[in-house]
């Protein structure tokens, strides 16, 4: 699952406690609804660090066609990047559950970084991890068929979160909707209904409401440099 760098695709690793620890210090909690775009491509530089609920980066955002690269979980920086380089991207930031957001001035981030050269390092070596992660997401989706990129996806799910498997079956954590899961690998929602309908017919999947559960087997033929070099 991943092709090159270290880093899983779409789901940034979380930010490191003294980050944590300086947002929650310094920022002012704030709601969003979902469907909320809180930061738009070529916007000045505006730093988000995420409490609780879920938000997509999109890139080159058209309303009717979007394009996910990445999820943003709780626990994690929005804009970090931004701050640091001073230009602007691509890059639209869309509340897709609502959430509580921490809005951090973006000096704090500078700040920090100048009177601390220890927590510099680490936080370049963070921002690395998270283009790494860009990079593994895109190399999924353009060099995997849609099936693979969906077992990717989940599998990269499970690795986040942690998940232990109960007689060979995963709960996967994250309840996404068919159209987020097309977003995020580039594909419509009727493609991964049908992908989702073979494995279930399989017995690869089932579901608990809006739940899906995974067994162990759907990932047999997911590779991933990292596991495959350990075994050498």
């Amino acid at each position: 699952m991943r092709h090159i760098f270290h880093q899983i695709p779409w789901i940034y690793p979380k930010d490191i406690v003294e980050l944590r620890e300086l947002y929650q210090r310094y920022g002012t909690q704030e709601h969003y609804k979902k469907g909320t775009i809180i930061k738009s491509r070529g916007e000045s530089q505006r730093l988000f660090y995420l409490v609780n609920g879920l938000c997509m980066y999109y890139a080159n955002y058209v309303e009717n066609n979007p394009m996910s690269f990445s999820l943003v979980l709780p626990e994690r920086t929005m804009g970090d990047i931004t701050c640091i380089t001073k230009q602007y991207f691509n890059v639209t930031t869309i509340v897709i559950r609502d959430a509580d957001i921490l809005v951090v001035p973006p000096d704090i981030l500078l700040d920090a970084m100048r009177q601390d050269a220890e927590l510099a390092i680490k936080i370049c070596r963070h921002v690395v991890a998270k283009q790494e992660s860009s990079l593994e997401a895109v190399i999924t989706n353009t060099s995997c068929e849609p099936a693979q990129r969906l077992k990717i996806l989940l599998k990269s799910m499970l690795l986040d979160g942690g998940i232990e498997p109960k007689a060979g079956w995963y709960t996967v954590p994250l309840t996404l909707t068919h159209e987020e899961y097309g977003q995020i690998i580039n594909v419509t929602r009727v493609t991964i209904s049908r992908i989702l309908a073979l494995w279930q017919r399989e017995g690869l999947i089932c579901r608990e409401n809006k739940t899906i559960i995974v067994h162990h087997q759907l990932f047999d033929d997911v590779y991933d440099w990292l596991s495959y070099f350990s075994e050498k």
